[in-house]
């Protein structure tokens, strides 16, 4: 679920910070944080999940993906 490259300038020398978790009306927000070493940028992946599929964490995720993601 890590990019494989930086959005901004395509290198991937990055860093993953810690992610945040946020509950919102009973769905657990996850958000990734990443930061590119080359040139400072940070950018983020939210991945929603509902408290009944939390069990299949991967499922959803990797369906709509265009090669960005590993």
């Amino acid at each position: 679920m890590e990019p494989l490259f930086c959005p901004y300038c395509g290198e991937k020398n990055l860093e993953e910070l810690d992610p945040t978790e946020i509950m919102v009306d009973n769905d657990l927000w996850i958000i990734y944080h990443y930061e590119c070493q080359d040139c400072a940028e940070v950018f983020d992946k939210i991945v929603l999940r509902d408290e009944d599929l939390m069990d299949n964490m991967l499922e959803d995720t990797d369906e709509n993906e265009d090669g960005f993601w590993s």
